[in-house]
């Protein structure tokens, strides 16, 4: 992990992180295998980063990789998509993580959808976001741009 923020995981709110992915946590470093009877840290996970090593036993994972930059209109829906199941999870009283590689953009904008889902504008989510992970958190202008295109027009 990158050193903009201090921690592998930060609470946007109750219940609802935000994270990115250990530099050491990816598939193509070997580990051992998490205990079957280990008691998994979140209960609901999305995984944005597809470097990131699975998740423990017992944790419903939703995964799509995707890169740091322009979206096309697919991945965009398929963010909307991601925002609306961890929006649904964490309201029935999920601990809910999303995470890509460094913790700052790709998650950033999910988490974001999923606090608009939840009323905030999106410059109240953006501001929640750095507030809690980090000044450097939706760096990423177009990820911003889009929030708030979706707020004005109710569409990606």
């Amino acid at each position: 992990m990158n050193g903009t923020t201090t921690h592998l995981y930060s609470e946007i709110l109750p219940n609802l992180f935000m994270g990115g992915t250990d530099d050491s946590d990816v598939i193509s470093t070997p580990k051992k295998l998490h205990p079957l009877n280990g008691q998994p840290e979140f209960d609901s996970v999305v995984t944005l980063y597809s470097h990131a090593q699975p998740m423990s036993w017992y944790v419903h994972e939703n995964r799509f990789g995707f890169a740091d930059g322009p979206l096309d209109a697919a991945t965009i829906q398929k963010v909307e998509e991601l925002a609306e199941w961890l929006h649904g999870q964490w309201k029935i009283g999920k601990k809910c993580l999303i995470r890509c590689q460094a913790g700052l953009n790709r998650s950033g904008v999910t988490v974001a959808r999923v606090l608009m889902k939840e009323g905030y504008t999106a410059d109240e989510a953006i501001q929640l976001i750095r507030e809690r992970r980090s000044p450097d958190a939706l760096c990423n202008e177009e990820f911003v741009k889009w929030l708030k295109t979706f707020e004005v027009e109710g569409r990606w």
